[in-house]
């Protein structure tokens, strides 16, 4: 390594530094960045999958990931090196000093980096902006309550300083009710506040993506962060960022070993499903008012994409958007053999909340739509609730499976996703929640 390293260092000063392409502009979108989706995943714990095993589809969105694997080593150093002499190709991750040009100083920073010394480093965040963090992170602040959700999956709780009303409000069974309150679901953000708690890092979802460089130019000192952790679409790449910054590397394989590993049975026992062997359903996002009828599409990045992946056909394929207003009789039309109903809201299932409590709670569902007596899904009960809790963050595959078993009980019949829920809640959190989080559960 050291004659390597020499002969990079001599090679560097008698050639000109080569110019790379920046991994994104600051405050810019690339699309590419948030859909890093993994091809194949690991099974369940009760396999015996190691928790350093996660799909090599997974990106590491840090500068100095040279050969843009899940992790920084000094085979990032050996990589650069060879940029440098001209052997190996450019990567997107290979300027770890972030200053457009390709030399020895990166081969330097990322050394560092591996040897847990570096001062700072930068990140591509799930918009595709270039954030310097300072190392190491003490303090966060998740402005999203199901972001704080999957920090705490990580076993984060003592770095976080801060959370958003609506964790309070949702969330209590999850602790931190004597933290500040400084934001509202990501938005309405408590600058005053958030600076007297001195976070490293100020986490925003990613649909704060455009005003994600006022809110940085409002927290000087700070590096604010859009992060994916709350959808299904990119959780796991974003997850492995994240994770990285924290210090949280073994915590957050874990975790998506885990979910790959309920993925992955998903993905078996549906892959010879045919089109005509898949029922089409319905999804509704419930907006609170019985006036207005918004179906979810498979573009919506969370609930969409786990409804769309559990061997069922959605009414709303080709409508543009990720929940859409439609007029009730098209519905009716569509006749959908499955409808779900999305409990964004929360309030009304969950924690504390009891079957009968849920029961009643379809009932009102139900009431005030005429025609929908005619709907397939109405005549054979086979219309369901379902907690958003259980289908964003890292609990997206537990809704999944729910969908799943809902359409294919056949395929499913030895698995209980509330036992699911119960085991995550668990082993990754230590708690033991009562309540009911989707009714009627399938057979």
């Amino acid at each position: 390594m050291k004659t390597k390293v020499l002969v990079g260092v001599l090679i560097s000063l008698l050639l000109m530094t080569l110019p790379v392409l920046p991994a994104a502009a600051s405050g810019s979108v690339n699309e590419s960045e948030t859909a890093n989706l993994p091809d194949s995943a690991n099974l369940s714990d009760s396999t015996g999958v190691s928790d350093s095993a996660v799909s090599s589809d997974i990106m590491l969105s840090i500068l100095g990931n040279a050969n843009e694997d899940g992790t920084i080593d000094m085979k990032d150093a050996e990589y650069t090196e060879s940029i440098i002499l001209g052997s190996g190709n450019q990567t997107q991750f290979a300027d770890a000093t972030g200053d457009n040009s390709i030399n020895m100083l990166d081969v330097t920073k990322i050394e560092l980096i591996n040897l847990g010394k570096a001062k700072d480093l930068t990140l591509v965040d799930g918009v595709g902006r270039q954030v310097s963090v300072k190392l190491p992170v003490k303090n966060i602040i998740p402005t999203d309550y199901r972001t704080t959700e999957t920090l705490l999956a990580l076993g984060t709780g003592d770095m976080i300083v801060g959370v958003d009303r609506a964790f309070h409000e949702r969330m209590a069974e999850f602790g931190l009710l004597d933290l500040p309150e400084v934001a509202m679901h990501g938005q309405s953000v408590d600058y005053e506040m958030v600076l007297t708690l001195e976070p490293d890092i100020v986490l925003l979802p990613l649909w704060q993506a455009e005003n994600a460089d006022d809110i940085a130019r409002n927290l000087p000192n700070t590096a604010v962060v859009i992060m994916g952790l709350a959808s299904q679409k990119s959780i796991d790449s974003d997850l492995t960022t994240m994770g990285f910054v924290l210090g949280k590397e073994k915590e957050v394989n874990k975790l998506i070993n885990w979910m790959q590993g309920y993925e992955n049975l998903i993905n078996e026992r549906t892959k010879d499903l045919k089109s005509e062997d898949m029922p089409i359903f319905y999804y509704e996002y419930m907006s609170g008012s019985e006036e207005k009828w918004w179906v979810i599409t498979p573009d919506d990045p969370s609930a969409g994409q786990l409804a769309e992946r559990a061997g069922g056909r959605n009414i709303a394929t080709g409508l543009v958007g990720t929940s859409v207003e439609v007029d009730p009789e098209w519905v009716i039309e569509k006749n959908p053999d499955f409808m779900f109903a999305d409990l964004m809201k929360g309030f009304d299932s969950g924690p504390g909340k009891t079957e009968d409590d849920m029961k009643n709670l379809l009932a009102k569902v139900l009431s005030g739509r005429p025609g929908f007596e005619k709907v397939n899904a109405v005549k054979n009960s086979k219309v369901y609730l379902v907690d958003r809790d259980i289908v964003g963050g890292p609990r997206w595959v537990i809704g999944n499976i729910y969908f799943a078993k809902c359409m294919h009980p056949e395929l499913f019949e030895d698995i209980k996703p509330e036992e699911i829920h119960k085991e995550y809640l668990k082993k990754f959190h230590d708690l033991e929640v009562a309540g009911t989080w989707a009714y009627p559960l399938p057979e």
